[in-house]
């Protein structure tokens, strides 16, 4: 239950709602270089098998992944005089930024001390992610009790995080190259080096300029937390959002991963991976925008379908054009990505939509249950995908910079036709959503019951 007493009236000011997009920002300066260049670096520069990666991103992502609502729990009882979340913006910046640039330094030691190494600098910056991104993302709702001022947040971390993983995307090759003088091993650390600076000013913003000013008053709950687990699979629908977004994001992590393997070694185009990573992740961001305006007008089920079997269409139409021209290769994967960055923001609108529902079916309304087990699977999907590009690379005997032939049909499998068998599998669960043509009436039969 929100104090209405204690939440302040005063509008939110633009700086603080801009300072609030610093904090996605800064995450992405980081966790943007993990997602799109940690396997490459891994395999190519620090000196893994592909089979070795992708083992210890499996375990260390489903690892990072459990600790999701562990870290609501404890933000939830944490007390001090910066509030419940903004301590952990203010004390976990500078332990995030010196863990990331550790990551991306590859030392002169055997094998398995490497990959010792690995495990536990990346294993603890999944940790130090997840202890600063949680709070990050709990603090938006204390900020302000305003759904229009709680849209506009939202708005402003989106841009934010876009801005972080586009700058990634296409700044950090070159500057690797530029810094490193074409030593990869040096200039991977130095560029993470710059990356972080930047990301601990920006969490340093974050934490300076954005406020909580909504209080919570403990209650007793009528539901217990093992009867509200039974309920939450027993939401039909929360399941096939759920299993739509883990589409989704496996997707997502195969394409991040994948892309720089199929410029290189498919297209023979290893110049243009920053122009390439630039428009997959600008592709996402005009999808963004597109949910905005569309979702004011269309079911989010039914524009998510159609946008899809566009999408597929383009994707198929890829393995014809790729070596043809790879101007007209470009503009199809845009809009492809971008129809296919759609459904990401109209799902989070039906996990809202399977809120409403639970309370309606269970008259309770068990938000951080239901969000953190959907933010589970969203990064189980990420791991299962990032993973399954190192598996893959394995079996074929990937090795850096001697490419087999049959190495290279794995890597345009994975870079298209798997992305394509995913989307197919997101239509066919979005098929089965059918609580939009219902949804109006259950809000109504809610607010009832309130009266």
């Amino acid at each position: 239950m929100l104090d209405t007493k204690n939440s302040n009236s005063k509008m939110l000011s633009h700086k603080e709602k801009i300072s609030y997009g610093y904090g996605d920002t800064a995450s992405n300066f980081v966790w943007g270089m993990v997602n799109s260049f940690a396997l490459y670096f891994y395999t190519d520069v620090f000196g893994l098998t592909a089979a070795s990666v992708a083992t210890m991103f499996l375990i260390m992502r489903i690892f990072d992944a459990l600790n999701d609502p562990a870290m609501g729990i404890l933000v939830d009882k944490t007390k001090s005089k910066h509030g419940k979340t903004r301590p952990y913006l203010l004390y976990l910046a500078l332990p995030f930024g010196i863990l990331s640039i550790l990551t991306f330094i590859t030392p002169e030691i055997s094998y398995n001390y490497k990959l010792l190494y690995a495990y536990i600098t990346y294993g603890l910056l999944g940790v130090i992610y997840t202890a600063i991104n949680i709070p990050y993302g709990a603090l938006m709702p204390l900020m302000t009790r305003d759904s229009n001022e709680k849209g506009e947040l939202n708005s402003y971390r989106a841009i934010g995080r876009s801005v972080g993983t586009i700058i990634v995307a296409s700044a950090t090759l070159p500057l690797v190259h530029l810094v490193g003088q074409g030593n990869e091993k040096v200039g991977f650390p130095i560029v993470m080096t710059i990356y972080s600076i930047i990301g601990i000013i920006l969490f340093g913003l974050t934490f300076k300029y954005c406020h909580e000013r909504v209080f919570e008053i403990k209650e007793e709950r009528d539901t217990s937390l093992k009867k509200s687990f039974i309920q939450m699979f027993k939401n039909k629908y929360w399941l096939l959002v759920s299993a739509n977004s883990f589409m989704w994001f496996v997707r997502m992590g195969i394409m991040n991963g994948i892309l720089i393997y199929y410029v290189n070694y498919v297209l023979l185009t290893p110049n243009l991976t920053p122009v390439y990573l630039t428009v997959l992740n600008i592709a996402n961001l005009f999808g963004g925008f597109i949910a905005l305006l569309v979702l004011k007008r269309y079911s989010s089920r039914n524009s998510s379908i159609l946008m899809l079997t566009i999408a597929t269409i383009l994707l198929l139409s890829l393995f014809v054009i790729e070596s043809h021209s790879i101007t007209i290769f470009l503009i199809i994967f845009f809009i492809a990505n971008l129809l296919i960055g759609y459904s990401d923001p109209a799902t989070l609108t039906m996990l809202g939509d399977t809120l409403d529902y639970q309370e309606w079916k269970f008259g309770n309304r068990p938000e951080g249950l239901l969000v953190s087990s959907y933010s589970f699977s969203t990064k189980f999907g990420v791991a299962i995908g990032s993973s399954l590009i190192g598996y893959a690379l394995s079996w074929v005997g990937y090795t850096p910079n001697n490419v087999t032939e049959n190495a290279k049909n794995l890597i345009r499998f994975l870079m298209l036709g798997l992305p394509i068998a995913l989307t197919i599998f997101q239509i066919i669960i979005l098929y089965f959503y059918k609580l939009d043509k219902y949804h109006e009436t259950i809000t109504k039969i809610i607010k009832q019951r309130g009266q």
